[in-house]
């Protein structure tokens, strides 16, 4: 099983315009970013593991633009038929908005999800200390693990 790890700290995205464009164009008309690149991946995966740490009781903002700009998919359902799994992080509150909020995206576009793992951290590796989300992250790897090879060929 190939997998692929994206962060978008340090990726510039930028923010949906609202110009209705891809509607025409099939695709976001916004140039001079990493979007295409990293929507490009996902477009290439049978299951998106997508995730986000929580600010202010929700998403961080670049995925957020992230999110947003897959509106230029959503006319034409291109990201519909996979699976997917959402992961938040967060530091006392907030997670459960955070995960609400990336299962829209899964189920605006037509994903089957394969569940959820919260988890609780303020510094980075602290989320390693929280055994309830390493056991659900776990439950969830070995889902996908068993989806995988009954699909093999």
């Amino acid at each position: 099983m190939k997998t692929e790890f994206i962060s978008l700290a340090g990726k510039k995205i930028h923010p949906c315009l609202g110009c209705e464009k891809c509607k025409e164009m099939k695709w976001c008309v916004i140039k001079n970013d990493d979007w295409e690149k990293i929507i490009n991946k996902v477009l290439a995966c049978d299951v998106l593991v997508i995730g986000s740490p929580t600010y202010y009781y929700d998403v961080c903002g670049q995925i957020k633009n992230f999110i947003d700009r897959t509106y230029s998919l959503y006319h034409d359902r291109k990201l519909a038929g996979r699976q997917g799994v959402t992961v938040a992080v967060q530091a006392q509150k907030g997670a459960t908005r955070t995960i609400q909020t990336l299962e829209g995206i899964l189920s605006t576009h037509e994903f089957s999800s394969l569940g959820s793992v919260k988890g609780n951290g303020y510094h980075a590796g602290d989320v390693l200390s929280d055994k309830e989300a390493l056991e659900k992250a776990k439950k969830v790897g070995n889902k996908i693990g068993s989806l995988v090879k009954s699909c093999k060929v």
